[in-house]
């Protein structure tokens, strides 16, 4: 009754995967992603790096507006201006000569000006200004970078979970097969009077342990798939986990390169410009203006012509606000000594995490070769308890300790090489090493 089950199941399945092969537009989706390809849809389809892009390139441009706010600015305008009264000088009259009204202002007035405005000193306000601006854009990059490591990390993790149960349910099904061929030649031996029931009962009830083992572990990889999905915005094919163990090369660590103490530097740079800037309001300020006008009545109301013109101006101001500046820049002369402990403490940390895990990922090395040695062992015994069993030398309990021993044997073996990937990229963004220079291999 099971063979037969079995048979019918296997030929249901070739049908499904020859309406499959026919289908020539829905095989795409079916072929494996590599896990630098699902880093890369990740990465361009995560909204929090999306955000922060958008947060860098504010900040770009907000940068590159305060360099352009301490050129030179240009003036260009013009004005009109009607007056209902003006004040007029009556001249006593000579002899030949009768009295005369002169008008000493105009009712219609134009003026048309081309101008140019610069400060050239600011106490250097301006100078710490745009430094400022340009340490906030590096944050704001730094941040992105930031968050993409991040992203990366998590999608590496969830593709080696879809790794990992399809790991689970390839070794499990490997078990379950060999628990049903034993089934079937148990049964065989059952109907000759050769073997007792109890066997076969034994046989499935271990069989049905690992098809409900199967059913779980199904369902976890519907949930990791559909969590790479969320992160991809499209169906990803995880491609079956390496068998053996491959050769990486750990990145050493780059301290200038983790984000986090790029943080810390730009941060103590941005407190320094801080500190500047409210030292410069102990200096006074000169701002240059000059313009070319064209206007009428021009300088001259009692001719009332059109006339050109310049003007040119010079202002020098200085103010005090009681030591208040003083006092902001002592508060950020705090703030930099606050920040130069917090970032000793990160480099100390980091350079402790880097540690840790190497250590962990080389004492991991060390465990897969034991566990590889466990592994040749528990086939070794499956391979002969199969046959003493066979051979009616070994009993059904035997046998599915074998069975057993050998599918944890291998999942065990298997599920450290997954583990040592995932450590080494840990590794990798723990180092500083860029996301395009991760050890991602299938």
């Amino acid at each position: 009754m099971a063979g037969s089950c079995l048979r019918a199941t296997a030929a249901l399945c070739g049908a499904a995967l020859a309406l499959l092969s026919s289908l020539g537009g829905g095989t795409q989706a079916l072929h494996a992603q590599s896990l630098k390809d699902t880093i890369r849809l990740a990465l361009a389809n995560d909204s929090a790096v999306s955000a922060a892009a958008h947060g860098a390139e504010s900040s770009r441009l907000e940068a590159d507006a305060a360099f352009r706010g301490i050129l030179p600015s240009l003036n260009l305008g013009g004005s009109y201006q009607y007056v209902s009264e003006t004040a007029d000088v009556t001249l006593p009259s000579l002899p030949g000569m009768p009295a005369q009204t002169i008008a000493l202002g105009q009712q219609n007035t134009v003026d048309l000006f081309a101008g140019v405005r610069w400060a050239p000193f600011t106490g250097f306000a301006q100078q710490a200004t745009v430094e400022m601006k340009r340490l906030q854009a590096l944050l704001a990059r730094n941040n992105l970078d930031a968050t993409r490591v991040g992203v990366a990390l998590k999608t590496v993790i969830a593709y080696r979970q879809a790794q990992a149960d399809l790991l689970q349910i390839d070794i499990l099904t490997s078990a379950r097969d060999r628990a049903q061929l034993q089934i079937d030649h148990t049964t065989a031996l059952e109907r000759q009077g050769m073997a007792q029931k109890v066997d076969v009962l034994s046989l499935t009830i271990a069989r049905l342990g690992y098809d409900q083992k199967l059913i779980a572990v199904r369902a976890s990889l519907a949930d990791a798939l559909d969590q790479l999905k969320s992160m991809t915005g499209k169906e990803i094919a995880v491609p079956p986990p390496p068998a053996e163990n491959p050769t990486l090369v750990l990145p050493p660590l780059k301290e200038e390169q983790l984000d986090r103490i790029k943080a810390l530097s730009l941060q103590r740079g941005i407190l320094d410009q801080s500190k500047r800037l409210a030292q410069s309001k102990l200096y006074p300020t000169l701002s240059l203006s000059g313009a070319i006008h064209y206007g009428l009545p021009g300088i001259n109301p009692i001719l009332n012509e059109w006339m050109l013109y310049g003007t040119a101006g010079a202002a020098l101001s200085w103010s005090f606000n009681w030591g208040g500046d003083i006092l902001t820049a002592q508060a950020a002369d705090r703030s930099l000594a606050k920040l130069g402990s917090d970032e000793r403490s990160a480099r100390h940390q980091t350079e402790l995490d880097y540690t840790r895990l190497v250590r962990d990922w080389e004492a991991m090395q060390s465990e897969a070769k034991v566990i590889e040695a466990s592994l040749d062992l528990a086939r070794t015994k499956m391979g002969i308890v199969k046959v003493q069993y066979e051979q009616g030398m070994a009993s059904t309990t035997d046998f599915n300790d074998a069975n057993l021993g050998l599918t944890q044997a291998e999942l065990q073996y298997r599920s450290q090489l997954l583990a040592l990937l995932l450590a080494a990229n840990q590794i990798d963004a723990a180092s500083g090493e860029p996301i395009d220079q991760w050890s991602v291999t299938p």
